[in-house]
């Protein structure tokens, strides 16, 4: 199933203090016929870069109601890559949310075209009155980890936001199931997966 505006009916209700969003952004120019199949290869600068699931234009991901679901002193904790960063913001303001700070995870390893990147930017914003109930005066670093797949975020970026975001909580585009968590996407049992189940991208295994 395409995560696209037709899966936005599954969200689910909120509100929510935790809001943890990865979407799917475009990484290159695809013209005129996007191709969203998943494994597609996208030439960014000299790399090629394979996207083993399907994206989401612009258009769409800032269309999305998330607003809605946001308790009156939400934390948006929203996903970039080094390409899309300044499309994050676009997003966050889209979303009805402030931002107030750069978190960033730094990786074991990484491709780039000019430079190496070995880091990725999370974005920090909130919703009405920025508040931090749990923990605070944080480095805005999360320490290093190795994801399990493609895009998947290692547990020590959970770890980090659980420590400084309250519940209840909601990881949008989830790539699997976390304790505590309310999560929605084409990958885990929810609405916008018509199967029920966690599906496989191309590559993975059980």
């Amino acid at each position: 199933m395409t995560p696209s505006l037709q899966n936005v009916v599954g969200l689910p209700n909120g509100p929510f203090r935790c809001i943890v969003a990865d979407p799917p952004w475009e990484m290159g120019t695809m013209g005129k016929g996007r191709d969203t199949r998943p494994g597609r290869v996208v030439p960014i600068g000299g790399d090629q870069i394979k996207t083993p699931y399907p994206t989401m234009t612009m258009a769409e991901i800032e269309a999305m109601p998330i607003a809605d679901l946001a308790d009156d002193a939400a934390h948006l904790w929203l996903w970039t890559t080094n390409k899309t960063l300044e499309d994050g913001f676009r997003v966050m303001r889209a979303w009805g949310f402030k931002y107030l700070a750069p978190i960033h995870w730094v990786k074991p390893a990484g491709i780039g075209a000019w430079f190496i990147h070995v880091s990725q930017t999370c974005l920090f914003g909130y919703k009405g009155k920025c508040v931090f109930p749990l923990g605070r005066y944080k480095r805005n670093v999360m320490q290093m980890g190795t994801p399990k797949r493609h895009s998947e975020k290692p547990d020590c970026t959970y770890d980090y936001i659980e420590a400084i975001s309250p519940g209840p909580r909601l990881e949008l585009f989830a790539r699997r199931q976390r304790l505590g968590w309310t999560v929605w996407g084409n990958e885990v049992p929810c609405k916008a997966n018509a199967s029920g189940q966690p599906r496989l991208a191309q590559g993975d295994t059980q």
